[in-house]
Order: structure tokens, then sequence, then C-alpha cells
């Protein structure tokens, strides 16, 4: 299966690594996550700089790794190692355009994968979780902006519910401290992809006006 740049905010060259990823032998058993899982499930339109591939087997990453450098040196693209380690690998993909590309060993997937244009992806409620488990631990400009797509899909409580449910370790009180950080970025740090602003900054206003009446 395939489909065009324009279709879904990944490039072409995203969309042919995703894929010729997913054709390696190493390949079982790994899931796409983060930001391009998000765009390939139709959950954010948020334009993204990597891949990240995730699996629950340590061993997994080391062929992974090897094999893609192979089939990319054999498409013609230049690899440069960034990070190299048994369980995590971070590579600089030059061909068309740079991509970085992340191999790593993560928790086991809570849901059957979900299948996508680029291949197999988290469960769409998993990556979801996974989001809103992100903006509580780093609460980065690219977070807000995908909670914020989320919640045209998906219900807040749900969302909440559903970290928690992930992460044991979800507290309300230090999302909300999460939420809080929101002013320190500016409209053009928020501007990432199609986004209104002014909304999204309205939205976890009021988020966090209702999560400080809840009774702790």
């Amino acid at each position: 299966m395939t489909t065009s740049s324009e279709e879904i905010p990944l490039t072409a060259f995203q969309l042919e690594v995703a894929q010729l990823f997913f054709s390696l032998p190493a390949s079982e058993g790994f899931v796409l996550a983060g930001g391009a899982a998000l765009i390939a499930q139709h959950l954010t339109s948020r334009p993204t700089q990597d891949l990240d591939f995730f699996t629950a087997q340590q061993t997994d990453v080391v062929a992974a790794r090897d094999e893609l450098i192979a089939a990319a040196h054999e498409h013609g693209w230049t690899v440069h190692t960034i990070q190299d380690e048994e369980t995590f690998s971070r590579l600089q993909l030059a061909g068309p355009e740079d991509l970085l590309v992340d191999i790593a060993l993560d928790a086991r997937p809570e849901q059957p994968p979900t299948m996508s244009v680029a291949g197999p992806t988290y469960a769409p409620r998993e990556l979801a979780a996974r989001k809103v488990i992100a903006l509580f631990d780093r609460f980065a400009a690219r977070d807000f902006v995908d909670v914020f797509a989320l919640i045209h899909t998906y219900r807040k409580e749900e969302l909440l519910a559903w970290a928690s449910d992930l992460n044991p370790g979800f507290d309300l009180r230090y999302f909300v401290e999460a939420l809080d950080t929101l002013p320190r970025y500016t409209d053009l740090d928020l501007s990432l992809g199609v986004v209104d602003v002014a909304a999204l900054r309205a939205f976890f206003s009021e988020w966090v006006h209702e999560l400080r009446e809840i009774p702790v």
C-alpha cells in the first residue's frame, strides 16, 4: 500500500524509509512510534523530522540497525551514526533530504499494533496515551500541538484515563504543572504545521482551570 505525501504530512522520503525498514527481516516485532506514527494514523498534521522504530526485544535493535544501514547504502543514501548502543541507535540518513532515525528498545505495546501506510504503529489509543505522557514528562511545544490535535478525535477524560492506565506514575497535579508551562512558548514556537495557536492557548487555559477544580 502506498500513498502520496500530499495525503499525510510525511515526506516521500520518510515514507520510503519507513516502508523499507518494515521490509527488512529484522524489523519483525517493531512498531513505528512518535510523531510519525501519529501522522500515519491521521491523529495529527504536525510535520516531523524523524522516524522512531521501537521494539520490546533488546537483541533486535542491533540487527535492525545493521540491516537498515546496509539497505540505505544499497539505495545510495549516506548514513551517519549519531548514537550507537545495544538498546538505542540514532542514525542520520541523507538522501533526497536529511532524516533522523531512532531504533530503540521500549515497552511492549499494550494493544495489538495497527497498520498504516508507513507500516505497523502502536494502536491509536496507545499513541494518544503516549503523547499525553510525553507532554506530562517533557512539556515540549510539539507535545502541546499534538495533544491539541488529539482533542479533535478523543475526549479529554479518555486521554487522561488512558495515560493513567499506561503509566501508573501519571499524576494530575504534575500534569497541570506541565500545562502551566505553555506561556513560555511564543506563537511561532507553536506554529508547527496547520494549527490555530489562539484556539490552542484557549483550550489549554480552560483545561487547566477544569483540572484545578478536581478535588485532590
